[in-house]
């Protein structure tokens, strides 16, 4: 450990959270507000524009000026280029030692980043951790996530991962040198580019989790379409296939078919909930 590490871990992690937005003035404000409304502030927001054509910048610099948040923010405006490239520009221009992701239609409870912290503490070594979410659909129904359930301490990290994404954008937090040492988001997927970073850090990854669900995922129809779902089949395809050196032949085979399998099912079961929705 070195000097630095030894001293951010004396006076406790200091997360920078980072936040990328796009066109998201109708619901973004109740994401500023579960970070505002947080028991342990976090060292600094940093929002990333990622080229709206709304006002969205404008009303979040006018809601957090009248919010008055005791931590600093900032908003950063990019180009379109995607979630990807809107999170690595904040990575990068980030302060603290911990990058918290949150994406601006996402939601935390209160106690989120003071769980994160006991969770860090216990777990000195710890580089990554992840906590459980709940996934609020388009009908208001909630459905439990808990991401540890396929998770075995006692196997490598890099072949569970490979063959189920364990963790959720908005419910991991990194230490950010590991992300700047080993990589950043890949910015040429405009989907699934969370789950290949977390492939392609998973041999250095330290992970642990947090046994509570600390965070809401919640669906927005303009999300479902059957041209996103085909698209993020096929980038999956090409996830697994690039980082098919992590595990044997035979497992490749199996991931590929599970990718095929399971995003056909859930194309038909989404059009179908797209469907009755658009119906009531």
């Amino acid at each position: 450990m070195n000097i630095e590490t030894a001293m951010t871990d004396t006076i406790g992690p200091r997360f920078s959270i980072v936040c990328p937005v796009f066109n998201s003035r109708g619901w973004v404000q109740k994401t500023l507000d579960t970070v505002i409304e947080q028991t342990l502030s976090p060292y600094e927001l940093i929002i990333i524009d990622d080229g709206s054509s709304d006002d969205t910048s404008a009303f979040i610099t006018q809601y957090l000026q009248v919010r008055h948040p005791v931590f600093p923010w900032t908003i950063l405006r990019c180009q379109h280029r995607g979630p990807g490239a809107a999170r690595n520009t904040g990575i990068c221009a980030a302060q603290g030692d911990w990058i918290a992701f949150l994406d601006s239609d996402d939601l935390w409870m209160p106690q989120k980043l003071e769980r994160v912290t006991q969770a860090i503490a216990r777990a000195p070594d710890a580089n990554f951790v992840c906590h459980h979410e709940e996934l609020v659909q388009l009908d208001g129904r909630r459905v439990a996530l808990d991401y540890a359930r396929h998770y075995d301490v006692s196997r490598p990290l890099p072949a569970q991962i490979y063959q189920r994404n364990l963790f959720s954008t908005s419910a991991v937090a990194c230490r950010r040198a590991v992300l700047l040492e080993h990589g950043l988001f890949d910015e040429s997927l405009m989907s699934s580019q969370d789950y290949e970073l977390w492939l392609r850090l998973s041999p250095r990854l330290q992970a642990v989790f947090v046994q509570e669900r600390l965070g809401l995922y919640v669906e927005r129809q303009g999300n479902i379409t059957t041209g996103n779902w085909w698209r993020r089949m096929r980038n999956e395809l090409l996830i697994a296939w690039r980082h098919r050196s992590l595990v044997p032949g035979a497992a490749i085979a199996i991931r590929l078919f599970r990718v095929v399998t399971s995003y056909h099912k859930q194309a038909v079961a989404r059009l179908l909930a797209h469907y009755f929705y658009q119906q009531t």
